[in-house]
């Protein structure tokens, strides 16, 4: 199966090409105009396969539904919520990886706050060794399917930009004249709990639920 990167970065390149592009590329979906307003397990999980998806699962996580799949080696999760703001909508749709530190704690911890400001991503603190990388994406009002398809692509690439960065810092935080010193073990992608899927869930998806309730009024 070919990976899914290859379908999401086509996707996520098209947040980049002008308007007035001749004949944009556009995502393998189908319907890319129709409107979405409400985020599910079920319908998110069926963009996934379109855009060529591995292993694409709807687990439980903490009494809520949740979509699994993976890109290459990489588990990837998203998670749905601010579903009491709206009657019957989920309006949130948060998409996370969960990184290990391995044995390289410290030099990742002290740089992750300059990665966080620079890429258009968030990083959550687990505990001392695990941290989560995500993005919110907003459904309120409408989106088209395409531009679901599109951060959900751009999601991955940045996030395999983030450790790519994060893995050169590990690499680079090492003494080389140090023969005693062995090299770290690079920061990974691991499985994510239902517990910190809820966790991470609910943090990242706090600030917009204040917003979303505010505008409701």
């Amino acid at each position: 199966m070919r990976k899914l990167c290859l379908a999401l970065t086509a996707a996520a390149s098209l947040a980049a090409v002008p308007a007035f592009a001749a004949d944009p590329p556009e995502p393998p979906i189908s319907n890319p105009t129709s409107m979405v307003d409400s985020v599910g397990a079920d319908q998110f999980a069926d963009l996934m396969r379109e855009l060529g998806a591995q292993q694409v699962q709807i687990r439980e996580a903490e009494g809520q539904k949740v979509v699994t799949f993976f890109n290459g080696e990489v588990p990837y999760n998203a998670a749905f919520s601010l579903c009491d703001i709206r009657p019957g909508k989920c309006l949130a749709l948060t998409m996370l990886v969960v990184v290990n530190l391995g044995t390289a704690a410290a030099p990742p911890l002290e740089s992750l706050n300059n990665l966080n400001g620079g890429m258009y991503v968030t990083a959550v603190k687990i505990d001392a060794n695990r941290f989560a990388v995500g993005r919110v994406e907003i459904v309120d009002g409408g989106v088209t399917k395409k531009n679901l398809a599109i951060n959900a692509g751009s999601f991955i690439v940045t996030f395999e930009a983030f450790m790519k960065a994060l893995s050169q810092q590990v690499v680079a935080s090492v003494q080389p004249r140090n023969a005693n010193l062995s090299a770290p073990v690079r920061p990974r992608a691991v499985f994510a709990t239902p517990a910190e899927i809820a966790q991470v869930t609910k943090a990242m998806s706090a600030n917009y639920a204040t917003t979303l309730q505010r505008a409701r009024r």
